[in-house]
């Protein structure tokens, strides 16, 4: 007896070499890592990144967008291939970040005082000398500090103290104090990112005097006289540069936080 074999029950073997079709779940992890590159692509050349991180991270940032071109080739192609548990942990991994860069951090901010976390402007501190800054009198021994060099001449006062003692400062930042600050004491402060929002910190001048009806967080210009003198509350004490307080007026919000170059 002659015995012939049915086509229709014999699976056909993969054509060698073939790629394999992405399945429904590769295709969403797909879309998922291509939304995310987007947004950072956009975040990246449109400059909003710097709300959020300085412009030093600029560079990973594109590298970020290259590596994650290539994993959305990858997953497209069905190089490998997305489980369903293992999608939904990665529909919240980039959830968190890709929130993060679309929805405008600073306007959940806009009640804590602090310019709005600068409004996503950065201002690179590039001197520690005061070479190229502005607002200096020395036969009148003032100083005017303008709004975008106040981290410069911050750093500059702080690395040569000894040569503006005695000098009139006039400077404009948000009241802050933490557990540290002494009775009658408050700092002119900005904003400082050493790399994200989540680190920014405020920096600026112990000032001494005026203090009974200035609200934390509230903007100031202040003039007074930089000297050397003993700040902090008990237990935390410290010789340092002190701004005596001659005249405070409110002031408004300027815009951009500070990093290091």
């Amino acid at each position: 007896m002659t015995t012939t074999s049915c086509a229709c029950t014999t699976p056909r073997p993969p054509t060698e070499g073939a790629s394999p079709r992405p399945a429904f779940a590769d295709i969403v992890e797909a879309a998922v890592l291509a939304a995310l590159d987007a947004t950072l692509m956009w975040a990246t050349a449109s400059g909003s990144y710097s709300g959020f991180a300085t412009p030093r991270t600029r560079p990973y940032l594109i590298l970020a967008c290259v590596l994650l071109g290539l994993l959305t080739l990858a997953a497209a192609s069905g190089l490998f291939h997305a489980t369903a548990e293992g999608l939904r942990r990665l529909l919240a991994a980039v959830a968190v970040p890709a929130l993060l860069v679309v929805i405008p951090l600073a306007a959940a901010q806009q009640s804590s005082g602090f310019d709005s976390y600068a409004g996503g402007r950065a201002i690179a501190i590039t001197t520690l000398d005061g070479r190229g800054l502005h607002g200096l009198d020395a036969s009148a021994r003032t100083l005017t500090i303008s709004d975008d060099e106040f981290g410069d001449w911050y750093e500059t006062i702080d690395h040569d103290p000894a040569r503006y003692l005695g000098y009139t400062v006039t400077v404009t930042g948000f009241v802050s104090r933490d557990s540290t600050t002494g009775s009658g004491e408050f700092d002119v402060s900005r904003q400082y990112m050493s790399c994200c929002i989540l680190d920014m910190t405020p920096f600026g001048f112990t000032a001494r005097g005026a203090t009974s009806k200035l609200r934390t967080h509230a903007w100031v210009t202040v003039t007074g006289v930089l000297s050397q003198g003993t700040t902090g509350s008990a237990g935390h004490q410290r010789q340092g540069l002190l701004l005596r307080v001659s005249s405070v007026a409110s002031a408004d919000a300027p815009s951009g936080y500070f990093y290091q170059s």
